[in-house]
């Protein structure tokens, strides 16, 4: 990590008023907190949920059916992350703190730290976002490279292959050392409740996913073990590819900073370096708790995700008018394909680096 954060050029752009003009436009008479069609999916994903985990822990199955309720267990907790626990950690569900705060909770039932995530996503991430060095999110490990790297090695070049089923273990890692080494990162801010807080959420997780079933389940111990990494391979698999197409694809920039400076503001910087995908489907908004409109959602991070596919018009057509990018891919299977595309450049010897669009972005 840099020892010290980059600043932007600039605190405002006329881009930056011309859209929150017509943004508060918009929202003229509307809450920008959840609305009732938001709290039924979240409802259903937490009950999906809870009663997955019913089925898991208590219900005598076969090993092929236990194993199904068990990535579909992974599959349920991963929305109630992106549908529930994302916003609420963004404060974007409620106006009172104490109905963002119990809902945030839900981030750690998944084994993830709701407090350690609002500092390195809400602060580092949604700040410089895709800025090597400083954003976290680019920074998974040495198997992995999301940035053009001067140094990479020779496995680097397969990375497009293998990646997949690195995804899978995002949650091990998360839960076991992540969060962990976050707390680390943090040096002096570092506090004792900091540290209680994580201690507690990952019991709470334990005990959710481990300890009653141990007690009380209807299955053996290495059953268990297993039906809890089949847990946290599909939660992490479903994680790690939705916030992968927002950043790593063909289009967003990787800006590095010139004697510790970015060259645009902070509005323009999040439109370079973030991307949407499939934005007009219902279902791809529904599965990914909005993250598909990821442009908007770090531009307005503390509104709720149900108004970001109305916002995603006025977003588009004012970074039009202002000469600016607006990176979208139009489908699921086309963001999954750039982003395997952008792997494999990303990890390819630098004498065999392909030309046109995906060559563009690594200077």
């Amino acid at each position: 990590m840099s020892p010290s954060k980059p600043t932007f050029s600039a605190t405002e752009s006329t881009f930056k008023r011309a859209l929150f003009t017509a943004v508060d436009a918009w929202f003229a008479g509307r809450s920008r907190n959840a609305t009732p069609g938001f709290w039924l999916k979240a409802a259903f994903w937490l009950a999906s949920t809870f009663g997955l985990w019913a089925v898991l822990t208590f219900v005598a199955l076969p090993w092929w059916a236990f194993a199904a309720v068990a990535l579909a267990a992974g599959f349920s907790i991963s929305q109630v992350g992106f549908n529930v626990g994302h916003d609420a950690i963004h404060g974007s569900l409620s106006s009172r703190r104490w109905v963002n705060a119990l809902f945030a909770r839900s981030f750690d039932l998944m084994g993830a730290s709701s407090r350690m995530w609002a500092w390195a996503h809400n602060v580092v991430h949604h700040t410089y976002t895709n800025v090597p060095g400083t954003d976290h999110d680019l920074e998974p490990g040495f198997y992995l490279h999301l940035y053009r790297r001067d140094a990479r090695g020779f496995l680097h070049r397969f990375q497009h292959v293998y990646a997949w089923g690195l995804y899978c273990f995002t949650m091990l890692v998360w839960v076991f050392k992540k969060d962990f080494v976050q707390l680390h990162e943090r040096g002096a801010a570092t506090t004792r409740r900091d540290v209680a807080d994580v201690v507690l959420g990952k019991l709470t997780h334990f005990a959710f996913w481990l300890g009653v079933p141990l007690l009380w389940g209807a299955h053996p111990w290495w059953q268990v073990l297993v039906g809890y990494a089949l847990v946290l391979a599909m939660c992490g698999l479903t994680a790690a590819v939705v916030f992968q197409l927002a950043h790593v694809v063909e289009g967003p920039d990787f800006p590095q900073p010139e004697a510790g400076a970015l060259a645009d503001d902070f509005w323009t910087h999040q439109l370079r370096t973030t991307a949407n995908f499939a934005p007009r489907s219902a279902l791809a908004t529904f599965f990914t708790g909005g993250l598909n409109h990821q442009v908007e959602h770090h531009l307005f991070p503390r509104v709720c995700h149900a108004h970001y596919g109305a916002l995603s018009r006025i977003v588009e057509e004012t970074a039009r008018q202002h000469g600016l990018p607006y990176h979208s891919s139009p489908t699921l299977w086309a963001a999954l394909a750039s982003h395997t595309r952008t792997l494999k450049a990303f990890g390819a010897p630098a004498a065999s680096l392909p030309v046109g669009v995906v060559a563009a972005q690594l200077h």
